[in-house]
């Protein structure tokens, strides 16, 4: 009798570890789908601009922003698209940057040499789909307008730049 119920522990513990061991993105919650038209402008003094990406529950799981990337002399050089969670106040952290070691342009970047040649000959074109696997998430942003200029040293100067801005779950 002792055996058979050590082994049905052995068996309900195995069970619980093992459901632990799952995919956590279909635990993950699910985001409202989100729509937005964002305008940023170099002259504007206003913080930049972001907006929390809500669950279904209500609560924030996710905040997107835009923020300026500057170059020497405080000139904008261009936007980040970033995600974090709500308390995530480090510089450095967005959740749709890789993992590890990187560099070079990333498709949530919005340099303003990146549209000296008009939107539609941008790097990643004038639409982007970024997945956020990891996350279960899908960013679409469409490039509206984006306005340069050029410093006295040549290098461009973000002026403006107008996105529309969607986010979806993968898996709804």
């Amino acid at each position: 009798m002792l055996a058979r119920t050590g082994f049905w522990r052995f068996i309900i513990l195995l069970l619980v570890a093992l459901s632990g061991l799952t995919s956590n993105a279909a635990s993950k919650a699910k985001v409202v789908p989100f729509h937005a038209q964002v305008a940023f402008s170099g002259q504007s003094t206003e913080r930049p601009w972001s907006a929390p990406l809500q669950s279904t529950d209500g609560r924030t799981l996710y905040v997107l922003s835009l923020e300026p990337d500057y170059e020497v002399g405080h000139q904008i050089e261009g936007l980040d698209l970033v995600l974090r969670y709500p308390r995530d106040r480090r510089k450095n952290s967005n959740l749709l940057a890789p993992v590890g070691i990187w560099h070079g342009l990333q498709n949530y970047m919005f340099p303003a040499g990146d549209f000296l040649q008009g939107v539609e000959k941008a790097t990643f074109g004038k639409s982007r789909t970024i997945s956020v696997k990891k996350l279960g998430l899908e960013i679409r942003v469409t490039i509206l307008k984006a306005s340069i200029s050029q410093l006295t040293d040549g290098s461009p100067k973000l002026d403006g730049l107008e996105l529309d801005i969607g986010v979806e779950n993968i898996n709804p």
